[in-house]
């Protein structure tokens, strides 16, 4: 049986039978474990529709989701990073890519 789902008021994809977001439920099943309740999923190319797998990453808390959406403002201007990039998706990426094995790596070695 296939699941309905529906776009809330924020743009993004939740199931109707439960108003779980999509992106969330798709991440942990990419990781293979429930979410902790500060962990944040990330649109990679911020389109809140695109939920896949290759386009999702998790990260820790909300502090260090908006320090790789601060890094992009600065790079590719405010709209860019909230809003997306028009020309090349993936500008930039290899570096957000690098912060975040090193935000994964730094909050292992502290917790």
């Amino acid at each position: 049986m296939e699941n309905k789902t529906y776009i809330d008021q924020n743009g993004y994809r939740r199931f109707s039978d439960s108003d779980i977001l999509v992106h969330r439920y798709l991440a942990e099943k990419k990781i293979g474990r429930k979410l902790k309740k500060q962990e944040v999923v990330h649109h990679k190319d911020r389109n809140k529709l695109n939920n896949s797998s290759y386009n999702l990453w998790v990260f820790p808390n909300q502090q260090a989701h908006d320090k790789v959406h601060k890094m992009d403002a600065r790079k590719h201007g405010k709209k860019a990073s909230y809003k997306g990039f028009e020309k090349d998706e993936t500008a930039g990426c290899f570096l957000l890519f690098l912060i975040v094995i090193s935000l994964f790596s730094f909050y292992k070695i502290t917790l």
